[in-house]
């Protein structure tokens, strides 16, 4: 009799400790869940991006950095926050050139006119390079200004650069600027060309908040200068060679960051350009009449 007690309670307390291992198993495997739901959860409220206007699915991003912005890019977080000081006045005239859909690839896309950019669309493992569609000028002073709703990830820059530029690279580096060909800030305060870095901005650009960078480029004196949030910081690049075509360029690293080209222009700085922008303005609907009225050079100036 003993020995048969003896023998159900060793099977009692075997078949106790059985659920209880299985009680804590499942315990951990609940836990698991939890945690990778979070994680789910999280990356929803991060973008989602369009894939051919085919059903949109939550996106798992990965950024140069592990801190993405809590942001999801609606409309409202496209409009500038910064009124340009360019606008709407009478010391500039519109400059209408793009950014170049042939200096895209599967690590861009092109929006709204290919005025915005948006860089590595679903994951980042590398660097891009926009080139504007057709080069600056090689006279008088230009003006573009670009918004950016958030400022994350290892490299955001902003600057110009020649054909050559290179327009991708594999790892994630400050490419406008690492060689002769291109000049340019990024967003850590520093300015970069031919593969060397200055101090030009006191402190970083803000991260995970929006900026409008502003660039001015006098294609006479042959410098460049920024604009942050409509401050001037001052001359940033001089003796920039003459002898090569100049385009508008920015890089990025960051996963799923945009760029906008929020306006450009040409700066009037005579009363020559002064009168040709008001007559600009006048005629502004009248392009047939525009070209009846004016003589063919004055024509060819207000259209080029």
């Amino acid at each position: 009799m003993l020995a048969g007690k003896r023998r159900n309670g060793k099977k009692k307390s075997s078949q106790r400790h059985r659920l209880c291992l299985e009680k804590r198993k499942s315990r951990r495997r609940r836990r698991k869940r939890n945690s990778k739901n979070i994680i789910i959860d999280q990356n929803q409220k991060h973008r989602n991006v369009s894939n051919g206007g085919r059903h949109q699915r939550p996106v798992r991003t990965v950024s140069s950095t592990s801190r993405l912005p809590p942001l999801s890019w609606l409309k409202q977080t496209l409009k500038s926050q910064y009124q340009s000081k360019h606008q709407s006045t009478k010391t500039c005239r519109t400059n209408l050139w793009q950014w170049s859909s042939s200096s895209s690839t599967n690590s861009t896309i092109l929006l709204d006119h290919n005025r915005r950019i948006l860089f590595h669309p679903r994951t980042s493992s590398s660097t891009q390079v926009i080139l504007a569609n057709q080069p600056l000028p090689s006279y008088g002073k230009h003006y573009w200004e670009i918004y950016v709703p958030a400022v994350y990830g290892t490299s955001m820059m902003f600057g110009i650069a020649t054909k050559q530029q290179q327009l991708s690279s594999n790892s994630f580096t400050n490419l406008l600027g690492i060689d002769e060909y291109g000049w340019a800030l990024s967003h850590h305060g520093l300015i970069w060309h031919n593969g060397l870095a200055r101090t030009y901005l006191s402190q970083p650009i803000e991260t995970l908040k929006p900026v409008l960078i502003g660039l001015e480029f006098d294609a006479d004196a042959r410098t460049l200068a920024y604009t942050i949030n409509n401050q001037s910081m001052g001359i940033a690049f001089q003796s920039i060679p003459s002898h090569v075509a100049i385009y508008p360029a920015v890089s990025s690293t960051s996963a799923q960051s945009t760029m906008i080209l929020e306006h450009s222009c040409r700066l009037c700085t005579n009363l020559r350009e002064i009168c040709l922008k008001s007559v600009e303005q006048t005629f502004i609907s009248k392009e047939n009449l525009l070209n009846q009225l004016l003589p063919r050079h004055l024509y060819e100036q207000l259209i080029s």
